[in-house]
């Protein structure tokens, strides 16, 4: 039985983690942790890779657990007008420190969404805005929900994302994983 610590307290990232985690292996518990000192809307590729690393690292320390699960949506760069694209990133840390990592599918934003994202607005609420809204839209079908008419939610993006960054704890004796102190040196992180 494994046990996952994941750094957020969104009911919709935790019911992702936990149902592609018990596709694969027996889970006792999946245990939401807070962490508080974390961007609350990353702009850029290594934003969102340091804040799914993060949360990540600091959930499965504070719970003690076999497994940490960070996850980060927002902007990255990319060849569109805009310079972005909406993504999503996941980091899997064991408790051997080492990590993987995984993405979602991906979708564009019109240029007035993505300048607010860039301005510190999460998605959610500059679409709420937009609209007149007052409801969490992203702990539920997510904006990618109201985009496609409910055909493909942010449970299907966050769970993909988890699966991706899985596979490589599912297949040890196949993937050298990176190692979590390796990748907070690259970003310029000390814990």
């Amino acid at each position: 039985m494994v046990k996952v610590a994941v750094g957020t307290s969104n009911p919709l990232k935790l019911r992702s983690v936990e149902k592609v985690f018990k596709q694969f292996m027996e889970v006792e518990y999946v245990l939401p942790i807070d962490i508080k000192d974390i961007e609350k809307q990353p702009v850029g590729t290594r934003s969102l890779v340091r804040g799914a690393l993060l949360r990540a690292v600091k959930s499965r320390i504070k719970a003690g657990s076999d497994y940490g699960v960070g996850i980060e949506a927002g902007l990255m760069e990319f060849y569109t007008s805009t310079g972005f694209i909406e993504t999503q990133v996941v980091a899997i840390v064991n408790s051997m420190s080492e990590v993987s990592f995984g993405l979602s599918p991906s979708f564009e934003l019109p240029d007035h969404i993505v300048r607010q994202m860039i301005n510190g607005v999460e998605l959610a609420e500059a679409f709420n805005r937009e609209r007149g809204w007052s409801r969490d839209i992203g702990e539920y079908i997510g904006v990618i929900g109201i985009l496609t008419y409910g055909r493909i939610t942010r449970l299907d993006l966050t769970s993909a994302a988890v699966l991706m960054a899985l596979i490589p704890h599912l297949y040890r004796e196949t993937y050298k994983l990176a190692r979590v102190e390796d990748v907070l040196s690259r970003l310029g992180i000390k814990l």
